[in-house]
């Protein structure tokens, strides 16, 4: 901890303390706070009147005290990130909290951690505001001489004395929520480090930063911990005592921002066991994964005996519009096949035969995987490199925005964007590459097929030597194959077809691996069209 004493030693002459802050469970050599400005900043940068660089469980800015000159009312405004404690009550960011004799305000407040704990005492030095407040208990105000964290016994209002050295509810510290301090509500666990906390509490949180608040990790999905909640409300059961009051309950569903499209991370099931493939995979979402199982006899495809008695509703959304104006169902909505072939449009499910999940249109299929390695007139239905299911080749996908999920490397259709950042995401070099076809009068497939034929004869290479021209790809697979390609197929560009200005750049020591080439003034100065020449170990 650090006090500022840039230039206020003249002020202080001048100025009579209206305040001061007496540090809870600290050593006796530790020196009151006289609060003496107008306003008094707590946080941990260096610049704050009380400052705790070393903490980073306080805020760079976490609360600032406020008296008003003329009434004489202090107040504080807390501006942490996780809030400020007030006598056991939370006070959000932005808000106003007036204060009083006697107030013990708690800059870190670890309901199970109290040795870390950072508490102070306010008392009013302001005879004039505190002639118009009701004089304080004793019995209700904290003990003042200081104390060991251990040994610290602090009395506020009318609550029973409750001494740190209690043996903590395990149970109790397990289910809290660390950022609220109370136990879990609708509860809600981060991915992939499984950190939980309260929805409405992460709802928060998630407006300011996309990473974890206990360990700071990229979060890639969302999704309900059912566990975690049965756990509290079994815990709820045994304590009635600490149920949060109807108010507080309706204000966390109102503060949960969490809608139920962040609530579905993938979830890969070995989807054919009976069949002892380890390699068929069926992607389900988060609100479906509870109630599926991969014996259930209700999924049932277009091709399904009882497939018009048993047809699912189609969703809002998901369905085409006819001319009469009525939905047609996922099934029989325009596809990305124009036609099918004889033996997908005589094949018939069998009983309780198995089915896999488009990973594109979520809509199922028969799972003939088995069969085409018979049988070769059966469509493929699941890339060669990452073995995920696709019905484009099979019958058609029924998404809107599909631009042919599985296909032929040569045939597959990329879209019109896929030469933006196609060479390592370094948009300069991708727009040279872009100009250049542009001249010549070529497209992203003029260079794809070139590409193609270069990999045949052996001049180009990929990383996954199974793939051909003919190699069944997923759109995700296709494009990361047709990036390595453009990447050789730019550097066997000859120079002498290239502006001066692109030849003329000096290498980057780097290369391709340089991470810095996003940026286009770094882009721009330095060739990253060659291999890393420096610090390869």
């Amino acid at each position: 901890m650090e006090h500022s004493e840039g230039g206020e030693q003249s002020q202080r002459r001048q100025q009579q303390p209206w305040g001061k802050l007496i540090r809870l469970g600290a050593d006796e050599a530790e020196p009151h706070v006289l609060l003496l400005k107008r306003e008094w900043t707590i946080g941990r940068k260096k610049g704050c009147d009380l400052s705790f660089p070393g903490n980073k469980l306080v805020s760079g800015d976490h609360c600032k005290i406020i008296v008003d000159e003329e009434s004489g009312q202090v107040s504080l405004e807390d501006t942490s990130t996780n809030g400020t404690v007030i006598n056991k009550l939370k006070v959000v960011k932005k808000q106003t909290y007036p204060l009083q004799n006697g107030d013990v305000i708690y800059v870190v407040y670890r309901k199970n951690e109290p040795e870390n704990n950072v508490a102070y005492l306010y008392e009013s030095l302001n005879t004039k505001h505190d002639a118009t407040q009701e004089p304080v208990d004793e019995d209700t105000c904290p003990s003042l001489p200081p104390a060991t964290p251990s040994e610290c016994i602090i009395k506020i209002g009318s609550e029973d004395a409750k001494t740190s050295n209690v043996k903590p509810d395990k149970m109790e510290e397990t289910l809290t929520c660390i950022i609220c301090q109370e136990l879990l509500h609708d509860c809600v666990s981060l991915q992939p480090c499984m950190h939980t906390f309260c929805a409405a509490c992460y709802s928060g949180w998630m407006e300011r930063s996309s990473l974890c608040p206990t360990c700071r990790c990229p979060v890639e999905r969302i999704c309900k911990n059912h566990i975690l909640n049965n756990l509290v409300e079994a815990y709820l059961i045994q304590h009635p005592g600490k149920l949060n009051s109807v108010d507080d309950v309706r204000s966390m569903d109102a503060r949960n921002k969490i809608t139920q499209d962040m609530l579905q991370p993938k979830v890969r099931r070995s989807f054919s066991d009976e069949e002892g493939s380890s390699e068929d995979l069926l992607e389900l979402s988060d609100v479906d994964s509870e109630s599926s199982d991969i014996s259930q006899p209700y999924i049932v495809c277009r091709q399904c005996p009882g497939y018009r008695r048993h047809s699912v509703p189609t969703l809002p959304g998901t369905g085409q519009e006819t001319e009469a104006g009525g939905m047609q169902a996922l099934g029989d909505a325009p596809s990305t096949s124009a036609n099918f072939p004889t033996a997908v449009q005589e094949y018939v499910c069998p009983a309780q035969g198995s089915h896999v999940i488009c990973t594109c249109c979520f809509q199922p299929m028969p799972d003939r995987r088995a069969e085409r390695e018979q049988n070769p007139h059966v469509a493929p239905q699941q890339c060669t490199v990452c073995l995920q299911p696709f019905c484009h080749l099979y019958w058609g996908c029924t998404r809107m925005a599909c631009f042919g999920c599985l296909a032929p490397f040569c045939e597959i259709n990329l879209g019109d964007k896929c030469l933006d950042g196609v060479l390592n995401n370094n948009h300069y070099e991708s727009d040279i590459l872009k100009d250049y076809l542009a001249s010549r009068g070529l497209t992203w497939k003029n260079m794809l097929n070139e590409s193609l034929l270069a990999l045949q004869r052996g001049v180009f290479m990929l990383s996954d030597y199974r793939i051909t021209g003919n190699t069944v790809l997923c759109y995700c697979c296709g494009l990361r194959s047709f990036r390595e390609l453009a990447y050789q197929y730019r550097q066997n560009i000859p120079v002498a077809e290239l502006p001066v200005t692109v030849t003329s750049r000096p290498d980057c020591y780097w290369g391709r691996n340089c991470r810095t080439q996003v940026k286009a003034h770094h882009a721009m100065k330095f060739n990253h069209i060659c291999e890393q020449t420096r610090f390869k170990n």
